[in-house]
């Protein structure tokens, strides 16, 4: 996913992150969600947050990409 974002192919990133969401860390969500703010796809931005486990919501990484998001 990382490779994707770096290359600014954020909908192939944003995907990619759907299908493993399951298995997706701090970082990864990190990513999703700027990746949301940069393509403007704010339904799956908000999809995203709405997703979140309490712990990934108390990520402060997490939290500075939402308020950049909203």
């Amino acid at each position: 996913m990382k490779k994707l974002f770096d290359s600014k192919q954020y909908k192939e990133a944003l995907n990619l992150f759907d299908q493993n969401f399951k298995i997706s860390t701090d970082s990864t969500i990190d990513m999703a969600i700027k990746a949301c703010t940069i393509s403007k796809d704010y339904k799956r931005g908000i999809r995203i947050q709405q997703r979140l486990s309490s712990q990934s919501r108390n990520n402060s990484y997490i939290q500075a990409a939402l308020l950049c998001f909203y």
